[in-house]
């Protein structure tokens, strides 16, 4: 429907907005981990929209979600790229597609198998329902957090940047040796414009003044 066209829509919008800020200051491991607890936040609001049966308060926070958890994948996978480094770009981005469509692919069923848990919550007079997936998405909730927690204490080291300043100061100081051999070689070097002194002036060395 429409929330779900908004959703995706956010999603692209926000990847690409974030991703082109992420790949100029190169600082993928902050932004993920500032995405990763601004989501796990946002999801929790979810949660309590959800479980507090508000279904307009659900949306607006569903775009939210959208927002800041949908640029993970594009920065993660540049992020995977640096550290993976020489590894190529292609290898990781299927690497990391397979893995998260295999786990799509098991969690979904395992979500909805637990969507009506805690849907009945009986007290001393009254009888109420919760919306269904309320424990699925409290659940998710844990996973997010956990996962957030556990990428924390991520102590990489960025290859590729480091090989791109070592290539780059390398290929600096071959330009400047360059320069320098082309100054020496120029129009036969200093020696063919100056007498040596070792010698007498003669006619040739005055010409070649």
């Amino acid at each position: 429907g429409i929330v779900g066209g908004s959703f995706q829509f956010v999603i692209m919008i926000s990847s690409l907005i974030i991703g082109k800020q992420t790949d100029n200051s190169r600082a993928y491991y902050s932004v993920t981990i500032a995405m990763l607890v601004l989501g796990a936040f946002a999801l929790a609001e979810c949660g309590v929209s959800l479980d507090a049966d508000r279904g307009g308060d659900l949306r607006w926070s569903l775009i939210i979600v959208a927002a800041l958890v949908g640029p993970l994948q594009p920065v993660s996978t540049e992020l995977g790229v640096e550290v993976a480094y020489p590894l190529s770009e292609n290898t990781v981005l299927v690497i990391q597609q397979l893995f998260s469509n295999l786990l799509s692919a098991l969690f979904i069923p395992f979500f909805k198998a637990l969507k009506d848990i805690g849907t009945e919550i009986s007290d001393s007079e009254d009888l109420y329902e919760r919306p269904q997936y309320t424990f699925s998405f409290y659940l998710l909730i844990v996973l997010h957090a956990s996962v957030s927690v556990f990428f924390a204490t991520f102590n990489g080291r960025y290859l590729r940047y480091e090989h791109e300043l070592i290539r780059k100061e390398r290929e600096e100081q071959e330009d400047a040796k360059r320069e320098a051999d082309q100054f020496d070689d120029h129009d036969g070097g200093w020696e063919e414009h100056y007498a040596d002194e070792r010698r007498p002036l003669t006619q040739s060395s005055l010409d070649g003044l």
